[in-house]
């Protein structure tokens, strides 16, 4: 079980807990050009507004991504953070492979644990990134691709890249508690059949690896027609299958009420005091985060 931190208190990550929500939506994005336009004016306000967005609908904690060519990570990495973990009092995601910014960005949010999303199995990636997370006590993503198999097609393949990450992590002192592994989740629209290795995947590194797992929803439906539908599909079947945390669109429709459901049914909500808590607060108008 992986444990962030925030002014909030703990956060916990793994088997037989509730299913992390993860906001995605905190970055720049082609579609929202004033967020790029409004940091060219030393402003967040765009960004702070997704966040914030994503704390009403009910997520747990916000994954931040500032990667572009017009953006000086360094600078604006930390100072969002700092400003969203203010703003919400919510775990922070930092998701860059910027070690410099990375740094700046674990400083500012210190006392805190907060994730690094991610590191890869390439040596490069191991060496640069996970003695930051050392330093910072920070949790970390793995994306197992990159050691032998590139983008790996087969449970087998992910297993091995995840396990080059697992024993290098603890052969700097990072304890499997700490590491989280992506198990890959691939457009069915390009990868028909590549849910049925995802789901397999997830089963494989609790019961082989004994690490928490997460997934990146938003690529499930993309190309599709009302991608978000096909993306809450594929969390509510993952979740039985050994998915920890997600990284969601927020926006989803009927995206709470349906992972309360789902972890009600996989046993991760024990007599669904999770799930009724929820929905007796809906029904007095409070907002999802609330439960």
């Amino acid at each position: 079980m992986t444990v962030l931190t925030s002014r909030s208190g703990e956060l916990h990550i793994g088997p037989g807990h509730p299913t992390v929500l993860i906001n995605d939506q905190v970055r720049l994005m082609d579609q929202r050009p004033e967020a790029l336009a409004e940091l060219r004016e030393g402003r967040l306000d765009t960004l702070l507004e997704l966040a914030e967005r994503g704390h009403r609908a009910g997520v747990d904690m916000a994954d931040i991504l500032l990667t572009h060519p017009e953006v000086d990570e360094v600078q604006w990495l930390p100072r969002l953070a700092a400003a969203v973990h203010e703003a919400l009092g919510c775990p922070i995601s930092l998701d860059s492979r910027h070690p410099a910014a990375l740094e700046a960005a674990l400083k500012a949010l210190r006392p805190y644990k907060a994730l690094i999303n991610s590191v890869t199995a390439e040596r490069d990636s191991l060496e640069t990134l996970l003695p930051i997370a050392v330093r910072y006590g920070a949790a970390v993503v793995g994306m197992p691709i990159g050691h032998r198999h590139g983008l790996p097609r087969t449970v087998e393949g992910r297993l091995e890249e995840a396990r080059v990450i697992v024993e290098t992590a603890g052969r700097y002192g990072i304890p499997r508690e700490d590491i989280i592994i992506d198990a890959i989740c691939l457009a069915s629209s390009a990868e028909p059949g590549s849910m049925a290795v995802t789901l397999r995947t997830l089963q494989a590194l609790h019961e082989e690896l004994g690490v928490a797992t997460i997934l990146g929803i938003g690529n499930a439906g993309f190309g599709m027609p009302h991608g978000t539908s096909v993306d809450l599909a594929y969390l509510a079947a993952a979740i039985p299958w050994g998915l920890d945390a997600a990284l969601v669109d927020p926006t989803t429709p009927q995206l709470l009420p349906v992972v309360r459901a789902a972890d009600f049914l996989a046993g991760k909500d024990p007599y669904g005091l999770r799930y009724i808590a929820y929905y007796r607060a809906y029904e007095r108008g409070a907002t999802a985060h609330e439960q």
